[in-house]
């Protein structure tokens, strides 16, 4: 049987952070504290516009902004690696 809690109101345990539905039997428990809903699920109440950073980059799209940023293709490190391997018979 599951135990329906008080509607707008919430519990947390104090150890784990484990929100519970609001019940008298587990408000007696010294190791939970009632919260508000704002507390309990704060994906719920995110403000409507938040202010955001200037970016620190060069965020265009722009051709010439793309090519330039490319890394350039090196030719080479000058070493030579064989790729024979076993024993000369």
């Amino acid at each position: 049987m599951a135990i329906m809690g008080v509607p707008g109101r919430w519990l947390r345990n104090k150890k784990d952070g484990t929100i519970y539905n609001y019940n008298h039997i587990l408000c007696k428990n010294p190791g939970v504290e009632e919260v508000s809903e704002e507390i309990a699920f704060p994906e719920k109440h995110i403000p409507e516009a938040q202010v955001g950073r200037e970016p620190k980059v060069d965020l265009s799209t722009a051709e010439e902004v793309v090519e330039k940023a490319k890394p350039k293709a090196k030719k080479g490190t000058g070493q030579t690696v064989s790729a024979k391997g076993g024993r000369k018979r």
